[in-house]
């Protein structure tokens, strides 16, 4: 009796546990996107841990993540700004499309895995974790590149695009299991407006706008050059 009473008692746990995987965690709840090409939502949900500024010029983090960072910004430029964003395994863990872009190169690079949910002045989970990098490129020649750091508890990194797919704001484009980092590089064409430690919705929360261009000759040099 005792044996069938524990068998049950397992049987129930693993159908929790499967529900909670299915309907809890592989959750996409409704977002209000804007729709706005301006705009620069949150790929991610919950906190930000950071926001960097020419992460090339912080000694602290770029002496010991120097090929992490360089990649990074590659493509970019190293006026680039940082924002990485931490998850719970309780979050939404589907990523979404910043804005509408084009993929134009992806990176995976398997590494350590430091507990993405602690935060660290040197910033070695988010730089010396393995991670899936995507980037980006706005409608509005923006590049931006999109990181998905995996830490001791997530198993598998999955992608939804391919290499020059066009993607629009609502857009589903990643899925990153169980608790972890995203991490979001905006070149100097784009102007943060979050905050550290402000709670983000993915696809809905607003982290970044067009800087206005008065000299139009200022685009038009950027758009050569990219």
């Amino acid at each position: 009796m005792l044996i069938r009473r524990i068998f049950w008692i397992l049987m129930i746990i693993l159908v929790c546990c499967i529900a909670f995987y299915r309907c809890y965690f592989l959750r996409q709840p409704y977002r209000k996107v804007p729709n706005d090409e301006n705009l620069f939502v949150s790929p991610a949900n919950w906190q930000i841990i950071a926001i960097i500024k020419n992460p090339t010029d912080y000694t602290v983090i770029y002496k010991d993540n120097n090929a992490v960072l360089d990649h990074f910004i590659d493509w970019i430029g190293s006026w680039a700004t940082m924002v990485s964003i931490m998850m719970t395994p309780m979050d939404v863990h589907y990523q979404r499309s910043p804005s509408n872009a084009t993929l134009i190169e992806e990176k995976y690079v398997r590494w350590k895995k430091r507990n993405a949910m602690k935060t660290d002045p040197t910033m070695k989970s988010t730089l010396q974790n393995e991670y899936n990098a995507m980037l980006f490129e706005s409608n509005n020649w923006v590049r931006y590149r999109i990181v998905q750091i995996a830490w001791t508890m997530a198993r598998r990194i999955v992608s939804f695009v391919d290499i020059d797919d066009e993607v629009q704001q609502w857009e589903v484009i990643w899925l990153i299991r169980f608790g972890s980092q995203v991490t979001i590089i905006f070149d100097s064409n784009v102007e943060v407006v979050a905050k550290i430690w402000d709670k983000v919705v993915d696809g809905e929360t607003v982290l970044a706008k067009m800087k206005i261009v008065e000299d139009s000759d200022e685009m038009e040099v950027f758009e050569e050059e990219g």
